[in-house]
């Protein structure tokens, strides 16, 4: 074998792997859900909190 197809075929098998792998990863990758919206726990950020006014002495 000659260097040339020695290098063609490396990078053939290069290419391949990663097309296995790129391949792999789309079929076991995570979903892709929606982002969740604002949760009810959290304090609106317009709204202060209880806490924060009575910080500012009033």
């Amino acid at each position: 074998m000659n260097t040339g197809l020695r290098i063609a075929a490396f990078v053939a098998a290069v290419a391949a792997v990663f097309a296995i792998a790129f391949g792999v990863g789309r079929v076991a990758g995570p979903d892709q859900e929606p982002t969740p919206g604002p949760s009810t726990d959290q304090p609106s950020v317009h709204q202060p909190s209880v806490h924060q006014e009575e910080s500012h002495g009033q």
